[in-house]
């Protein structure tokens, strides 16, 4: 299984059909829905965090 944000090779299982990146830092699941961890840890979907970022 390869990140579908950077396509690294180095993921994790963090629970079931859920995966952690160690490279680009992005948990996802088998349906490649990305998300960010949050300082507190919890999930913020990817295009959230994008926007949140933006501004």
């Amino acid at each position: 299984m390869d990140c579908p944000v950077c396509g690294s090779k180095q993921i994790g299982k963090v629970g079931v059909n859920q995966f952690y990146c160690w490279n680009c830092f992005v948990e996802f699941n088998d349906r490649n829905q990305i998300f960010q961890v949050a300082e507190d840890g919890a999930l913020i979907a990817f295009e959230e965090a994008d926007a949140l970022w933006q501004g």
